[in-house]
């Protein structure tokens, strides 16, 4: 097999979250543009009328209504990953590969990559809601593609959750990132309405929601520290007596290996879920560690 291809396989198996979301914008890109050259090359140069769809169109850009993502659902995703210019493309993927690797750093991959994907559905359903309510842009034919949503998400979130983390900008001026979110955040409302071709709405809308999931992030924080902190430091105590007898030391340890590992399933659900997702027997079973305490 070609040497460049295993080293692509390999650096995806091994590579960090944001190394595999960057091999995966490039590969949607290399398969975009031969798709469209594809397209050109079955174009008669003596047909009168030119094409007026694209099959790339048609593939990953989301549409501009609800109609039209109805008939094209997979788009919600895959516009994620697509990008139709080189420029495009290479902005996007600079941009994800710094602020990527420092959110990646703090929260880990899965978070990642679910702020990838949710920041990014939520940018892009920004846009066409902005379309429907705003009298300006109503009429605007459009359609959405690329990460930037997704990117901001990311940046926003981390920026709201380290707002003193340092960055280097331009590699010579040290900056706090909270300065450079503020930039960018007013540089997209202040070019909503204009006919620049950019998505300023899925920037503000993943960036929003990067700062909503920092909340969230916060609060199921609160809730694993205010229920999990004292449960998981016991120490000494008595051992459980059973129908009157004390346990022996084997049945004693399995008790507690027991209730431990019930005890980190219902914290990492709180975790995901916050504590209102819990069942009455979870809950019921968190007051009474509580007790014991």
């Amino acid at each position: 097999m070609n040497p460049l291809i295993e080293q692509i396989k390999s650096q995806y198996r091994s590579g960090s979250m944001v190394i595999k979301l960057l091999i995966i914008n490039v590969g949607f890109f290399v398969l975009i543009q031969f798709i469209d050259a594809l397209q050109r090359l079955q174009i008669d140069p003596s047909t009168p009328k030119p094409v007026d769809h694209r099959w790339i169109d048609w593939l990953f850009a989301l549409p501009g209504s609800f109609e039209g993502l109805l008939f094209q659902p997979w788009t919600i995703v895959l516009s994620l990953f697509a990008h139709f210019g080189i420029w495009h493309l290479l902005t996007n993927i600079i941009f994800l590969y710094f602020a990527g690797n420092t959110y990646e750093k703090f929260f880990g991959p899965r978070r990642l990559l679910h702020l990838y994907l949710l920041g990014g559905i939520a940018g892009n359903l920004s846009e066409i809601i902005a379309h429907i309510i705003f009298p300006a842009i109503q009429n605007q034919m459009f359609s959405v593609v690329g990460a930037s949503g997704s990117i901001m998400a990311i940046f926003i979130a981390l920026a709201f959750s380290k707002p003193q983390l340092q960055v280097q900008l331009f590699g010579i001026l040290p900056l706090r990132i909270y300065y450079i979110a503020i930039f960018f955040l007013l540089k997209d409302l202040s070019s909503v309405g204009t006919a620049d071709n950019i998505a300023h709405f899925a920037h503000i809308g993943g960036g929003a929601f990067g700062i909503w999931s920092i909340q969230q992030f916060w609060s199921s924080q609160m809730d694993k520290k205010w229920l999990g902190i004292s449960l998981r430091r016991k120490k000494n105590k008595f051992k459980v007596k059973k129908g009157g007898r004390p346990l022996s030391d084997d049945q004693y340890r399995e008790n507690k290996q027991t209730k431990q590992a019930q005890l980190d399933r219902i914290l990492d659900k709180i975790s995901k879920k916050g504590y209102d997702g819990l069942t009455k027997e979870e809950k019921d079973f968190l007051f009474q560690q509580s007790k014991d305490v």
